[in-house]
């Protein structure tokens, strides 16, 4: 039996996880994540009785994940336009460095 410290890690990295995948595996990780909670007791429907439920706790669980996918895709856009726009490659290719 694995402790509750172990189960928390799992929880964590299935969330880090997810933030590298595509959008497909938002409801597998959900489902994961709300197994792992429901052993540690954190949610009271056994995922059996969870399965196929509308607005069930699963469904705000994947509203979240998308929510951290989301975040995690425009922190990397913005970091990767931020590396573009150095003041070093600016200057490499500028006309007005030229003399002619």
């Amino acid at each position: 039996m694995r402790t509750a410290e172990e189960v928390k890690k799992q929880i964590s990295a299935i969330r880090d996880r997810l933030k590298e995948l595509s959008g497909f595996y938002l409801g597998e990780g959900s489902a994961m994540t709300y197994v792992l909670e429901w052993v540690l007791e954190k949610r009271e429907t056994s995922p059996a009785g969870e399965l196929g439920r509308a607005g069930g706790d699963s469904e705000k669980i994947a509203a979240n994940l998308t929510k951290a996918v989301e975040q995690a895709v425009a922190s990397k856009s913005s970091d990767s336009a931020r590396s573009k726009t150095t003041p070093a490659a600016k200057g490499a290719h500028s006309k007005t460095s030229r003399k002619k």
